[in-house]
């Protein structure tokens, strides 16, 4: 009788899983989680990172990352954004419109994120200091701002740009600040073009979700510049930042042994060519969220090597 009584436990158990990845989005962590290991390598020697800051900065920004999904998915819900499409099956961050989780579901799993995310961050100000506060303070407020009230910044075209703040300089610097203690200019240039990734990421999904997103009357960067140009400034997020890495190269900024990036290129380009010709492409938004993890990937392992 045991194994007949655990089987739809299980069952049930790890459909309660993938919903929870789903509403957070997994498939973005990567562009959180990463970026914190580029920094550090950005920092110094791979041979002697501090271990503990980099794994605490890694839990506490995926965490964070976490939460603004959710409160993002909450509030495009409850301001009555997202509603029921033809296509919605299988798009990430719809299960409040699927029904498969309610409201205070969501919310309490936000605030879950952010209290999980305490003690990680407490560790971070006991080691690093009380100035790393400024950095995590802003971002985040910023993941907040992005679909809360008051500010609601994603609909009024503003969402790109803040998410390129938190996600480029706030995020890469941040890290780089908690693992040396002291500013520094090699992690803001680089924040650059991780910062422009997320936003292609971001953009991308403004871009299948224009329509909806219109007749809604709200007002995404998509919506501003209309679809041809929404694509233009997608594939410049998509395929910039390889240029950006070769001119830091080029400056002496970054190792030759940093240009290892530029095989994200290759995907890039087939995933841009195919958002310029097709009126919509299928998961654009996790598709672009892997060429970005690509492209870290392969710099970290170029700053390594260097």
């Amino acid at each position: 009788m045991a194994p007949a009584t655990t089987a739809p436990a299980l069952r049930a158990r790890l459909r309660w899983l993938s919903t929870r990845l789903r509403a957070v989005r997994a498939f973005s962590f990567p562009l959180s989680v990463l970026p914190v290991i580029v920094s550090t390598a950005a920092m110094g020697p791979m041979a002697r990172p501090r271990h503990d800051v980099l794994l605490a900065s890694a839990l506490a920004v995926l965490l964070l990352h976490a939460a603004g999904n959710l409160l993002n998915d909450y509030f495009d819900f409850r301001s009555g954004v997202d509603s029921k499409v033809d296509d919605d099956h299988g798009r990430p961050g719809r299960l409040l419109v699927r029904g498969e989780m309610t409201p205070p579901q969501v919310l309490h799993e936000a605030v879950a994120c952010l209290i999980l995310a305490a003690p990680a961050a407490g560790y971070l100000l006991a080691r690093c200091g009380p100035g790393l506060l400024w950095f995590g303070g802003a971002a985040l407020a910023g993941l907040y701002a992005y679909t809360g009230p008051p500010l609601r910044l994603k609909y009024r075209a503003l969402g790109e740009p803040l998410i390129f703040l938190v996600f480029g300089p706030l995020l890469v610097t941040g890290a780089a600040y908690a693992q040396a203690g002291r500013w520094s200019w090699t992690a803001l240039l680089l924040s650059v073009p991780v910062g422009m990734l997320t936003t292609g990421v971001l953009l991308g999904n403004n871009i299948r979700d224009l329509d909806e997103d219109c007749a809604a009357g709200v007002k995404t960067l998509a919506c501003k510049l209309g679809l041809k140009a929404a694509r233009l400034v997608y594939a410049f997020c998509v395929l910039a930042p390889a240029l950006a890495v070769a001119g830091l190269v080029a400056a002496g900024v970054l190792g030759t042994a940093a240009l290892l990036c530029l095989v994200a290129l290759v995907p890039g380009w087939c995933l841009v060519r195919q958002a310029l010709r097709t009126a919509r492409t299928p998961q654009i938004d996790a598709r672009t969220a892997q060429c970005a993890a690509l492209f870290l990937v392969m710099l970290w392992l170029g700053m390594a090597i260097a």
